[in-house]
């Protein structure tokens, strides 16, 4: 362990220093570790707190690799285990650098959360936003294609493959546009050239006065254009992948600049300084905990409250309330569509106070029991699973649905009507508005 494993970038002691320093020796301290590491790395994410969260799920993918290292001695369940929450903590690693620029990092850890399984959908879409920023649209659009292929029914993932596809198809017409005019170029130049000497440019420096610029006037014109000008560019240039930047200077098509809004977005991530003592004694002592808090919370920097039971009974008050009815015009007009039962809420729910500013945490996988009355009386029955209600998703984002089941009772002929109206819209679109809903509440009560 590392002398300054529980510092911040900026060397001054982190508010996570209890967790990012502890080394637990055995299978369950190592699990529970983690478990505090994907809260507290949940709420950083939320409040766009990018450094800190980078250090935490850094520090759980090292407990992990130490979990999957000893291999089957931990047993052949802690292993699946351990690689599946060590491709959640990739992939949640990968999301913090993509804000925080560093892509490249971000692209690699998308590729081991990848490597660590398979089937993650998160994984590949990690890599198609990796893609994204790298200007690479044929690995983004490969990426996002692979992620819809193991959630086709996602409408954010279909957005992504259009525009992913849209971007590709611009560069390929961009490309061969700029290949035909550096052939006619290439070609022009040839019979230009053809009866004159050759001419060595001198570079022009600022300022220098006119008497000391060595070129022929028509070399020297066509170095000192504008840097604005588009002529900067020869036609080759366009070919090789050079631009101008917003500050007129040329660059490689790949330098990627940050704009304000994404600054802003990032936020100050100047490291903060607190004070150890703040939570000692007058003897020296530590305050003992309130049985609410973390138990890791040993520094006394990071206040976390257990809102668990609150959260069950208001969540799923609000799940039962979601219905949506049929529109006019619709083939069953007037038919309901009613969530008839919780059947699953599992997870926990808080609220930590860090440096006088609050932020809330939860994670919950939700399974619900659905029915569609028709306007004839009969009835459609069915079950669906939320696994990740939680503070990764952005309200008005949706959620990801698994386990899509329709009860054999259910007339025949109904199965396009309850994938538009309950599965992929409807009441789906009732349930999301309710959690979103619900997520406001949190913020309102504590």
């Amino acid at each position: 362990m590392s002398l300054f494993s529980g510092l911040s970038a900026g060397g001054v002691p982190s508010a996570h220093s209890d967790v990012l320093s502890a080394t637990p020796d055995n299978i369950s301290a190592q699990r529970g570790l983690v478990e505090e590491i994907k809260r507290r790395g949940r709420a950083c994410v939320g409040s766009k707190d990018y450094p800190n969260a980078e250090q935490l799920y850094s520090k759980g993918i090292e407990v992990l690799t130490s979990i999957l290292g000893e291999g089957r001695s931990n047993g052949e369940d802690a292993v699946v285990s351990a690689k599946k929450d060590v491709a959640i903590l990739l992939s949640n690693r990968s999301l913090v650098r993509l804000q925080m620029n560093k892509v490249s990092e971000a692209l690699d850890d998308a590729d081991q959360a990848i490597a660590q399984n398979s089937s993650y959908v998160k994984g590949f879409w990690r890599r198609g936003q990796a893609g994204n920023a790298l200007g690479d649209w044929s690995m983004a659009l490969e990426s996002f294609r692979r992620a819809l292929k193991l959630e086709p029914t996602n409408k954010a993932l279909m957005k992504e493959v259009k525009t992913a596809e849209q971007k590709k198809a611009e560069e390929e017409k961009l490309m061969a546009e700029a290949a035909a005019i550096a052939a006619e170029g290439r070609s022009d130049e040839k019979e230009v050239m053809k009866d004159k000497p050759l001419v060595t440019p001198t570079a022009v420096i600022k300022g220098e006065s006119n008497q000391k610029k060595t070129t022929t006037s028509a070399t020297s014109a066509a170095i000192t254009t504008d840097k604005t000008d588009e002529s900067l560019f020869t036609k080759s240039d366009h070919v090789r992948g050079y631009k101008i930047r917003s500050d007129g200077k040329k660059t490689s098509y790949f330098d990627r600049e940050i704009d304000e809004e994404t600054k802003q977005m990032i936020g100050d991530i100047a490291p903060k300084k607190i004070d150890p003592s703040a939570k000692e004694t007058g003897n020296g002592a530590p305050k003992p905990l309130d049985p609410s808090t973390s138990a890791w919370n040993t520094a006394g920097t990071w206040e976390e409250k257990n809102v668990t039971t609150w959260a069950v009974s208001t969540l799923k008050a609000a799940l039962l309330a979601a219905e949506y009815a049929l529109p006019e015009g619709s083939p069953s007009s007037g038919a309901l569509a009613t969530v008839s039962k919780v059947s699953k809420l599992e997870g926990h729910a808080s609220y930590a106070t860090v440096r006088g500013k609050k932020r809330y945490i939860y994670e919950f996988s939700v399974g619900i029991k659905w029915t569609l009355t028709l306007g004839d009386g009969g009835q459609c029955l069915g079950e669906v699973m939320f696994p990740d209600v939680d503070g990764t998703v952005e309200p008005g984002d949706g959620y990801d649905i698994i386990n899509w089941s329709v009860d054999p009772s259910t007339p025949a002929g109904t199965g396009p009507l309850l994938q538009r109206f309950v599965r992929d819209g409807g009441l789906r679109d009732s349930i999301h508005t309710a959690i979103d809903d619900w997520v406001k509440l949190f913020s309102a009560t504590y």
